[in-house]
């Protein structure tokens, strides 16, 4: 058995309750063939569930970047569309951003931390399709970090260029109008989110000036500030510059 694989997918909420501070959704969906050729069936999930979910030992986690626990799992189980999930979000300090986050669009994809047991191949149209057919299921997270090269594939056209413009201005406003609402985040979140917006103005400035074929940008995963300097820095961020940029 090898090492733990995470799998991120699009968000799809069912409900958010804030004074309940309860979330409803998905981790995962099955049988949608991602960008590695990969696709999880149903079922894969069924052994760990009966094992160390919520009826079980109850070690499988509510996470918050793979990294921190934000909720306490109410209900994990596997229905027709996916992984479905009932979490409370706790009321330490992490818990209130999040929660925070999804109200305000922040929280963009759920994602699974697994290890592989059972897998099994089938060629469709000449590709190589790796069915993922039972995983040890460690965690499901909630997830407001995003790789840079989503935003910096090789861009093929203006339309492509636009495109990938409006999908990182749709972020930048998400984040700004957080920032300067009446949402009450801690420092470090705050700081971290003001970083983000530094490196998005960054890829909006290499789409509006790299759109020409072939020219591809480092792919790399936005971390927070590393130090108190760097986050000074993203305290300084200019929303009014900023806006204008992606209004261009």
């Amino acid at each position: 058995m090898e090492g733990v694989i995470f799998k991120n997918s699009e968000l799809v909420l069912k409900e958010l309750d804030m004074r309940k501070r309860i979330v409803e959704g998905y981790f995962s969906s099955f049988n949608i063939v991602d960008s590695d050729g990969d696709r999880i069936v149903k079922g894969a999930f069924a052994k760990s569930i009966m094992e160390n979910g919520v009826n079980g030992t109850k070690r499988i986690k509510h996470l918050f970047n793979h990294t921190s626990t934000v909720g306490v799992l109410q209900l994990l189980e596997e229905d027709n569309y996916g992984l479905h999930f009932i979490s409370k979000i706790g009321t330490h300090t992490l818990g209130n951003d999040v929660l925070s986050m999804y109200n305000d669009g922040i929280i963009t994809e759920h994602s699974v931390g697994y290890q592989e047991i059972e897998v099994s191949d089938d060629v469709i149209d000449g590709k190589i399709i790796r069915n993922i057919k039972e995983v040890r299921l460690w965690e499901g997270s909630s997830l407001d970090k995003w790789g840079a090269n989503q935003y910096t594939p090789v861009i093929k056209s203006l339309d492509e260029a636009m495109s990938l413009k409006a999908n990182i201005s749709e972020r930048i406003g998400i984040i700004i109008k957080a920032l300067t609402g009446r949402t009450l985040y801690s420092d470090e979140t705050y700081e971290n989110l003001n970083y983000q917006l530094l490196i998005l103005k960054e890829q909006l400035n290499w789409v509006l000036s790299n759109w020409e074929p072939a020219k591809e940008a480092t792919s790399s995963v936005v971390e927070p500030p590393k130090n108190s300097e760097n986050k000074k820095e993203a305290g300084k961020i200019n929303f009014v510059e900023l806006t204008k940029l992606f209004k261009a």
